[in-house]
């Protein structure tokens, strides 16, 4: 419990096939958009590269989602960028590291599922997350994504649910399913549950206790 990441609380997603080097901001990308991501990655915006699970055929258009996590009103907003391009204004990425949904995508009401599957961080993200990752898409098509490392390899596989960033781990097909399941009822799961990021140790301590004790708790109810 309370393991989520404590300063993620503005998120960057890039959709990018692989390979993927140790590092997600070490990733290969077109010069205007590698900027960008430096750019973020200094500021403390969580950069994660994310793909589809499974075959991924090659497209000169890749998603870019964005996403705030902390507080009562969570948000994301996919977008589509062409090879090449660059992704956000400096004022997107200040609007962003607020919390203030920037102009770049539209907002969605649909959730993200994140799996890490990433390899080369640590073997067992891989070998955990990729089966995973693949049984969840078959159930929720069009929400899973593959994604880079979210923290706490040891918990494979980890399973993130945005916009309001929560971590399960390490959780198999029943525990996850169970878990978005619970998030799309507007409610959290307590099996598997390592909390909420961008919120501090103390709070998700807290928020965990209240958890255990009643089985489950309201999103609403979130700190």
């Amino acid at each position: 419990m309370a393991s989520a990441p404590e300063a993620s609380r503005a998120w960057l997603l890039i959709e990018h096939p692989g390979p993927w080097p140790p590092e997600p901001t070490a990733t290969s990308l077109p010069a205007p958009l590698d900027a960008q991501v430096r750019t973020a990655d200094a500021l403390g915006i969580r950069v994660q590269m994310i793909r589809r699970p499974g075959r991924r055929p090659a497209s000169d258009v890749r998603r870019v989602l964005l996403g705030w996590t902390a507080g009562a009103s969570p948000w994301i907003r996919h977008g589509k960028l062409p090879a090449g391009s660059a992704a956000l204004t400096g004022l997107d990425l200040k609007e962003l590291l607020a919390g203030i949904p920037p102009a770049f995508g539209s907002p969605s009401d649909e959730p993200v599922f994140l799996v890490c599957t990433h390899g080369r961080r640590n073997a067992c993200c891989a070998r955990l997350g990729g089966p995973l990752a693949q049984a969840l898409a078959a159930r929720h098509p069009g929400l899973v994504w593959e994604t880079t490392h979210v923290g706490g390899h040891r918990f494979a596989a980890n399973l993130v649910i945005l916009p309001h960033g929560l971590y399960y781990g390490p959780v198999g097909l029943d525990a996850a399913a169970a878990a978005i399941s619970a998030y799309r009822q507007g409610t959290i799961t307590p099996e598997r549950y390592r909390g909420r990021a961008g919120q501090p140790k103390a709070t998700q301590e807290t928020e965990y206790a209240r958890l255990a004790q009643a089985g489950g708790l309201e999103l609403a109810e979130l700190a």
